[in-house]
């Protein structure tokens, strides 16, 4: 393994350490299952957006993108 590999896997490590710690704590999850939450609802107004311009192809896909992402998470991160 080269240094950078090493210097790469330390970093990736020390990350994983951080985020599973964070991730024990309630509000970290409700904070970030918010932001994700607020995300998916943000593409699916500006797919509403897009559609009344025309881009209907685009808004399509954007919403599809937004709604299928919030339905995960209401689904799978019960935690």
């Amino acid at each position: 393994m080269s240094n950078l590999d090493q210097k790469i896997e330390n970093a990736a490590n020390k990350i994983e350490v951080v985020a599973n710690e964070a991730w024990k704590k309630r509000s970290f999850r409700i904070v970030s299952k918010s932001i994700s939450a607020a995300a998916e609802m943000g593409l699916m107004i500006g797919a509403a957006h897009l559609s009344e311009k025309g881009y209907k192809s685009a808004a399509t896909c954007l919403f599809g993108l937004g709604a299928v992402g919030l339905a995960c998470d209401l689904l799978f991160n019960r935690k």
